[in-house]
């Protein structure tokens, strides 16, 4: 059993990445049969790993049709990322941080600051982000900040660029500041904001390419 577990998320991230990076775009529905072929894996292990995704809202199931690719929606992005605000914050309200995990975010930060493309800038923010709130213990909570982190993904892969990168290692920066200062209201403050200006960010851009 923890083989088939191990093969399965194997899966699942492979999936997640092809996703994510645009080799299987928004809308798009995915072949079970050709994606076996390509991971020269049955089709058991692929649906398996599809049925997970889909509890994300990142993939969805069509009776009769299939699995697809969520389309990518500013409505959506909106809510989730207004979501995601108040349940990460909430987090970091509720979290305790010791030197040895304001170094790590630190860490996290740097090597943020050096990532040479957009998965491993992304990469990084989210590693900074699920390291602020590791010491929360609502795991109800944290289930769902999880799968929501995944659906915001698909956008923060569509718009991401370096002007945003700055923006979240400043913000990222600030925060572990407030953090050393204790001023945990501040820092929440400060994570809801970083959210709701990556919603406003999207939103920008996308209005900015359909005027073109």
């Amino acid at each position: 059993m923890l083989k088939k577990i191990i093969f399965k998320d194997e899966v699942k991230k492979i999936l997640l990445e092809y996703i994510l990076t645009g080799s299987i775009k928004p809308g798009e529905r995915i072949s079970l049969p050709a994606m076996a072929k390509e991971l020269e894996l049955s089709v058991t292990p692929i649906r398996e790993a599809l049925t997970q995704l889909s509890e994300t809202g990142i993939v969805v199931y069509i009776a009769n049709r299939g699995f697809f690719v969520m389309e990518l929606s500013l409505k959506e992005a909106e809510d989730i990322y207004a979501l995601m605000a108040v349940l990460e914050g909430n987090a970091v309200r509720n979290s305790h941080y010791n030197t040895e995990q304001i170094q790590e975010l630190r860490t996290i930060n740097s090597a943020f600051i050096n990532a040479k493309n957009a998965i491993e800038m992304l990469d990084y923010d989210r590693l900074f982000h699920q390291k602020l709130i590791e010491t929360y213990t609502n795991a109800t909570a944290s289930k769902i900040i999880e799968n929501l982190r995944v659906r915001i993904s698909l956008y923060d892969y569509a718009f991401w660029n370096e002007e945003q990168k700055m923006t979240s290692i400043a913000m990222h920066e600030r925060i572990i500041l407030l953090l050393v200062s204790n001023d945990i209201t501040s820092a929440v403050n400060l994570v809801e904001d970083n959210w709701i200006q990556g919603a406003q960010y999207i939103i920008d851009k996308y209005e900015k390419n359909q005027s073109k």
